[in-house]
């Protein structure tokens, strides 16, 4: 069967696949014939396909914790309360992977939402896309307010309309799926609430407040696959343990760095437990 990784955003929370992505290439773990990553899913997957997935923790605790990163006092004014732009250009200055490798690595799609259709889209990323894909990938909706121009559209943060994207796998032939979650096994997105903001900040566009309206229904059905994939289909889970307390916006570095251990962990027994079948 095909194979395919899929690693699910959550900005901060992404530690975890940080230190599960690490793990798998000091092991030169890499069976995939492809590789999905969503927003900071994405960014962590961009480091793992290209032999550089040791930047993912420094980008996370050493950059993204940076005011320059985010700051609820520039949102105030008017500005940015998450610069994924500046993140991605410093990570790239500071920690560079190199855009060359993209095109002999495992494919990496990742997802963004097309803020007129409010359909999701799936790019491959290539050494030609890689800055503005990430920085579309990354784009949350209000919290960055600059959504990125790709291809005569714009497009916001892939999460709104598939933040965990096993389905479309499935459909592309991918019959044996490893999913690395963010969020405990168990969880169950809630509707958001403030959406009279949201209404009132993207009123040009009604179909992207029609997929940020049924954000947390889709992320549902995702796990609802995953808990129950067709017969046809196996699926691998990593998720972080019931003690991760790694929020969105953590920004404290020890919790930042225990999440990075539990996904480690996590993956070492991942690790054993294919040795063991495959044994």
């Amino acid at each position: 069967m095909k194979s395919a990784l899929v690693v699910e955003g959550g900005a901060m929370r992404g530690t975890f696949a940080a230190g599960v992505l690490n793990t798998f290439q000091l092991h030169h773990y890499d069976p995939y014939d492809l590789v999905l990553g969503v927003s900071a899913g994405a960014t962590t997957a961009a480091g793992y396909v290209t032999g550089n997935a040791q930047r993912n923790r420094k980008i996370i605790t050493r950059l993204a914790t940076q005011r320059k990163f985010f700051s609820p006092v520039r949102f105030v004014l008017k500005g940015h309360m998450t610069d994924v732009k500046w993140l991605w250009q410093e990570a790239q200055a500071k920690y560079p992977i190199n855009p060359a490798a993209l095109d002999t690595s495992t494919p990496l799609v990742v997802v963004i939402t097309n803020m007129q259709t409010g359909q999701p889209e799936y790019h491959r990323v290539t050494a030609d896309n890689i800055d503005v894909l990430m920085e579309a990938t990354c784009a949350l909706p209000m919290a960055y307010r600059t959504p990125p121009r790709y291809q005569q559209a714009r497009y916001v943060d892939g999460g709104v309309t598939d933040a965990i994207p096993v389905q479309y796998a499935y459909e592309q032939g991918f019959k044996d799926i490893t999913v690395v979650l963010s969020q405990t096994w168990g969880y169950q997105k809630a509707e958001e609430k403030g959406a009279w903001v949201a209404n009132k900040v993207f009123a040009r566009y009604p179909q992207l407040l029609e997929a940020m309206h049924q954000r947390a229904k889709r992320y549902n059905e995702a796990l609802a696959f995953i808990a129950s994939p067709p017969a046809d289909c196996r699926i691998n889970i990593i998720a972080p343990p019931a003690e991760f307390k790694v929020g969105r916006l953590t920004m404290r570095r020890d919790k930042l760095l225990d999440g990075y251990q539990m996904g480690r962990h996590a993956a070492q027994s991942f690790l054993a437990a294919q040795h063991a079948v495959a044994a």
